[in-house]
């Protein structure tokens, strides 16, 4: 089959990543023959059009150029569909990209999307019918990702979420969340609870989250427990120096299912995929198998 290639780039980025993305993007599709079309937009709405209609008019297969919020965006115009959906990575974490063994920099990341044939159908959670394909959860990083708008993601990366995850730890205690899995319920008092179905593996989070595979048709449910401010402290440090106390020290996974039921007394935001997405509590699902995605041939 011959392959069309749409290019979504989200420009919230930096309309210079934008531009240098364009040049050097059409040039290797170009000299590899691959038949494209390259969009970039600040708009949303406009994104969501274009990847709904990509197989309309004629692509095979859509590269997102964005962070993992715009790949979830575009994960749900695609799902079940057969279009594949190549990650050119362009945002803050790139979790998902580094979960996929996708490079970071741009050219050895276009040329998974030019050399590999290799196509992957990752699982999602299904969250009243919006997907997310990494995490979802509410808690200290939910309450914390309130704080923090666009620029302040752009201008300070990552550190934008520990240092408001920092400020929120001293006015937050740990509060009581409900879990209710295959027929099952318990309470427990944690600072966070969060769903993964994609875990960090390839970030200085992977000891916490070893076992989450975008694959295995099985979220993973795991709390936290880490003291006030200098808990989050320990917690980095041990992060940065890999020790192999985190799971024991930190975090306690609860449940391993397909389909999970969670609340908390009192009632907390809720985040996905790193993006606020409500308030309350949620009703979450494993759907098998929704999205193709190109990965490089050594992805395992």
């Amino acid at each position: 089959m011959t392959r069309r290639l749409l290019v979504i780039i989200n420009e919230l980025g930096g309309s210079t990543l934008a531009r240098r993305v364009r040049r050097i993007a059409g040039a290797v599709l170009s000299s590899a023959s691959i038949e494209h079309d390259i969009v970039s937009t600040r708009s949303m709405r406009e994104i969501r059009r274009r990847a709904a209609r990509a197989a309309d008019d004629g692509f095979t297969e859509i590269g997102c150029v964005g962070g993992d919020g715009t790949i979830g965006m575009i994960a749900n115009e695609v799902a079940d569909d057969p279009i594949v959906l190549s990650i050119i990575p362009g945002g803050t974490g790139n979790i998902l990209a580094k979960h996929l063994m996708i490079p970071m920099a741009l050219r050895p990341a276009l040329a998974v999307v030019v050399h590999s044939d290799r196509v992957v159908a990752l699982d999602a959670i299904d969250r009243d019918g919006r997907l997310h394909l990494l995490n979802l959860s509410m808690g200290l990083s939910s309450v914390a990702m309130t704080d923090i708008d666009g620029r302040m993601k752009r201008l300070l990366g990552m550190a934008a979420y520990f240092i408001s995850v920092l400020s929120h730890l001293a006015r937050r205690g740990p509060v009581r969340f409900r879990v209710s899995a295959d027929g099952v319920t318990r309470t427990v008092r944690a600072r966070e609870a969060m769903l993964t179905n994609a875990g960090f593996s390839r970030t200085t989070l992977a000891p916490l989250f070893s076992t989450s595979r975008a694959t295995d048709g099985l979220m993973e449910l795991s709390v936290f427990h880490m003291g006030g401010g200098r808990g989050l402290l320990s917690l980095l440090s041990d992060v940065v120096m890999k020790r192999a106390r985190l799971r024991s020290r930190y975090m306690l996974r609860l449940v391993v299912a397909e389909s999970i039921e969670l609340s908390s007394d009192p009632p907390l935001p809720v985040q996905a995929d790193g993006d606020p997405v409500g308030e309350g509590s949620v009703r979450a699902v494993v759907r098998r198998s929704a999205v193709r995605v190109r990965v490089p041939q050594a992805y395992r």
